[in-house]
């Protein structure tokens, strides 16, 4: 089951499908304000931080989830619903990745740092840089694109689509994410062509509850 999350693989672009909204589980954790805006739009793009890794001081590629990361992961599943996503994105780190799991597809792999080719497991190598996946989300019809990152990496994704000011309104200080914060949802969502940022605070962080 690992093998099949590690995976690295190149998935061919889906069409965006001709149906209604299909993630109602979500946007009712939205504010009110912004459901109609997010159930209107025609892609989306959640990023988030991997959920709590085993120890705060275990910084490693290899690093896994703790037992509440694991659940973590379970609760950012259910939220998304049966319907896997059209792509899953992460860093190469073993939590990143196990993090991504939850979007019901294999995950694709890229470089937790440009020019580090460490990945998850002994010996493995990873070539794919972050831009990459940047690319490919902004010229896919995919419908629903998720994104495990780093404290710091979340925050490249909210700026390279919403811009850094909306960066910074959605919790960046100085281009990372604070130390305590886990378990947010950062919506990335189109609009006329136009991407937005809504942030789902809390959302799959069980120690929140």
């Amino acid at each position: 089951m690992l093998l099949t999350v590690l995976a690295e693989i190149l998935l061919v672009a889906q069409p965006v499908p001709d149906a209604p909204y299909d993630r109602p589980q979500l946007s009712a954790l939205a504010p009110v304000e912004v459901r109609a805006a997010l159930e209107a739009a025609d892609r989306h793009v959640l990023v988030v931080r991997h959920a709590r890794k085993i120890s705060p001081d275990c910084n490693g590629m290899e690093c896994p989830l703790s037992p509440e990361g694991e659940a973590m992961v379970a609760r950012l599943a259910d939220l998304l619903g049966e319907a896997p996503v059209g792509r899953a994105y992460a860093s190469a780190a073993c939590r990143t990745r196990l993090t991504a799991a939850a979007g019901g597809v294999e995950v694709v792999a890229h470089q937790a740092v440009d020019g580090y080719t460490a990945g998850c497991t002994p010996g493995e190598t990873v070539s794919r840089q972050r831009s990459a996946a940047f690319a490919e989300t902004q010229g896919s019809p995919v419908r629903w694109t998720l994104a495990a990152e780093h404290s710091n990496t979340t925050c490249l994704w909210l700026s390279a689509f919403a811009g850094p000011d909306a960066a910074r309104d959605g919790g960046c200080i100085e281009g990372r994410l604070p130390d305590t914060a886990y378990g947010d949802i950062f919506w990335l969502y189109r609009i006329d062509g136009d991407w937005r940022l809504t942030v789902l605070e809390d959302a799959f962080d069980l120690a929140a509850e």
